[in-house]
């Protein structure tokens, strides 16, 4: 329940909320072309325990150009909940902005905010979210770091708790350059100084160049060039942390010993895995990120205190989303690609 401050500020804000906003919308499945930036979109309505912010910027992720392709959970959705009743879609699970109406007690109207939101919504200049999602910016993050952090940042702070990593343990990870892998190869090396973990890379000679901004790469126990023909070495490494899949994560599952984990992003990738390893009899599991406030704190703070190092990329206006789509799906991104909604 808003407390009747709350209330008063919201209706204050109401006066310059408009009713339509700009919005990037889709009515099919299929190429970044699908995506058009249109205005005259309704700006949603507050439901109990929800607050409305005003976007200053959205992340994009791998999942936004598949579920615009129509494939997996987010596109089952929008068929169910939006094609089917002939509506559109608004894709995008990362924002952060500042709020402009709240039904929470939590949050004030001019509060600076971030939140990973699996509704999505955040291709847009408004977003309704749930409180529990939401998360206060520290002063030392700016909005458009806080953008970009909601699905890598939860994604690789839950991803190091859910690998469940043991000491002395020998890990390699795929794509440690990308938007999710560029931040769980941070939280990697603490753990080699902490639990004498080793990690080894498998990435290009481009992305393993940057590496060096940052970690100190001298620290790795090897690094594996996948643009090269030969097979990769086995390492009788006891974990893979696959953030490619496909045919990719099959080729690095020659690096492992039998018996050893394998932790995948995106899920869509296990039964390939898992078929693939039999031989090995590897444990194959999936991972999806759990939406939730207080890892989006958590991750906001790490970066706020000098811990983790966000890289972006580029960041797109919102009307140029289809070419930002172009940009993520080439797979070379170094960390995260942005997109700014204010005109």
């Amino acid at each position: 329940m808003a407390t009747a401050s709350t209330t008063d500020n919201n209706q204050q804000a109401n006066h310059n909320i408009p009713k339509t906003q700009h919005a990037v919308l889709i009515r099919e499945f299929g190429e970044p072309e699908v995506m058009k930036y249109q205005d005259g979109a309704d700006v949603p309505e507050l439901q109990d325990d929800q607050v409305l912010v005003k976007i200053a910027y959205a992340g994009i992720n791998p999942v936004d150009y598949k579920t615009r392709q129509g494939k997996g959970w987010g596109a089952e959705n929008i068929r169910k909940d939006k094609f089917e009743n002939d509506q559109p879609a608004i894709l995008g699970f990362d924002v952060s902005g500042e709020v402009v109406s709240s039904n929470s007690d939590e949050f004030a109207v001019g509060d600076r905010v971030a939140a990973l939101t699996f509704s999505g919504g955040g291709y847009a200049q408004y977003v309704a979210v749930d409180a529990k999602l939401l998360a206060k910016v520290p002063d030392n993050v700016s909005l458009e770091q806080a953008g970009a952090l909601p699905c890598i940042g939860q994604t690789a702070l839950q991803f190091v708790d859910f690998a469940d990593i043991k000491t002395d343990e020998h890990v390699v990870i795929n794509a440690p350059a990308g938007g999710v892998g560029h931040l769980l190869i941070q939280l990697l090396m603490n753990k080699v100084a902490q639990d004498n973990i080793k990690v080894t890379v498998i990435c290009s000679p481009e992305k393993y160049a940057k590496l060096d901004e940052l970690i100190d790469v001298s620290k790795l126990a090897g690094w594996i060039d996948y643009t090269k023909d030969e097979a990769f070495p086995d390492l009788q490494a006891d974990m893979l942390l696959d953030l490619v899949g496909n045919d990719a994560g099959v080729r690095a599952l020659s690096v492992l010993k039998s018996g050893a984990r394998v932790n995948v992003l995106p899920t869509i990738w296990v039964d390939k895995l898992k078929e693939a390893g039999q031989q090995k009899d590897l444990a194959v599991a999936g991972y999806k990120a759990q939406r939730s406030g207080q890892d989006m704190a958590r991750v906001l703070q790490e970066v706020a205190d000098g811990n983790l190092t966000l890289k972006i990329q580029k960041t797109y206006p919102l009307s140029e989303v289809v070419a930002a789509h172009h940009e993520l799906q080439k797979g070379d991104a170094f960390g995260k690609i942005v997109l700014a909604a204010a005109e």
